[in-house]
């Protein structure tokens, strides 16, 4: 598995993918900071989470599913003597991986611009709690790389883009401070900032009596989504390896 990753990797050195890495989080953080620095910790973690990162999860595969489709159509890979279905898992791990590094570039990101805002208002927010919420952030999301992967190879680039993003901005910000939060996918991150970082769904600070920091569980959505990741990547590994080149 090492090996499909490795050369996984090989494919995207050098790529407009890796520059998106860093690209998504400073489009984030630079509004954040130069509108709004008193609110900048609270806006740069809210609009990352409510509107960057599901974009940017979403263009992650799509991109890396593009760069093998775009030329050859999958012809430098199906006819080869690999295992296709660690073909398709090394993709996914290799998508988290890409995912896992914006979120923590956007965190380091924060936490350095903070050192420049001065005072903000609301809580003070410590290294460790931005690593904790990033990394939640992360676990929570998880899910969506071989949804989007699918998506990508299934419907095509644009398509799979825009299910995705569109999704996360609808049902994540509409269903994340209802009750049905945890059966929308989309909220699970949303939801856990507000008892991580105290930040309700529409940005807004809040304090810890808040009805909705108590009934949020940091463990329940961390565990239905390593289970949806693992069913998905199970479905679709199984799919991809029934496939065969077109034309």
């Amino acid at each position: 598995m090492i090996t499909y990753m490795l050369a996984e990797n090989l494919k995207h050195k050098h790529s407009i993918l890796m520059k998106l890495l860093f690209i998504a989080p400073i489009t984030v953080l630079l509004p954040a900071f130069l509108l709004m620095p008193v609110y900048f910790t609270v806006n740069a973690y809210n609009w990352w989470y409510v509107i960057l990162m599901p974009a940017t999860f979403a263009l992650i595969p799509a991109m890396m599913h593009r760069k093998e489709d775009r030329k050859l159509n999958y012809r430098a890979v199906f006819p080869l003597n690999v295992d296709l279905e660690k073909l398709w898992v090394s993709k996914i791990l290799m998508a988290l991986l890409y995912m896992s590094i914006t979120a923590m570039i956007h965190m380091l990101g924060v936490y350095i611009f903070q050192f420049f805002v001065g005072e903000q208002v609301g809580q003070k927010y410590e290294f460790t709690t931005l690593l904790i919420a990033s990394i939640l952030l992360i676990i929570t999301n998880i899910w969506q790389a071989p949804f989007c992967f699918f998506l990508a190879k299934k419907f095509g680039f644009i398509a799979s883009i825009a299910v995705n993003a569109g999704l996360g901005l609808a049902l994540g910000i509409l269903l994340s401070d209802s009750t049905m939060w945890i059966c929308c996918p989309y909220s699970w991150g949303i939801r856990v900032m507000v008892l991580v970082m105290h930040i309700l769904p529409n940005g807004v600070p809040t304090e810890v009596s808040n009805p909705m920091v108590s009934n949020t569980s940091l463990f329940i959505p961390c565990v239905l989504s390593i289970w949806l990741l693992t069913l998905s990547t199970f479905i679709t590994e199984k799919w991809f390896s029934k496939q065969e080149v077109n034309g």
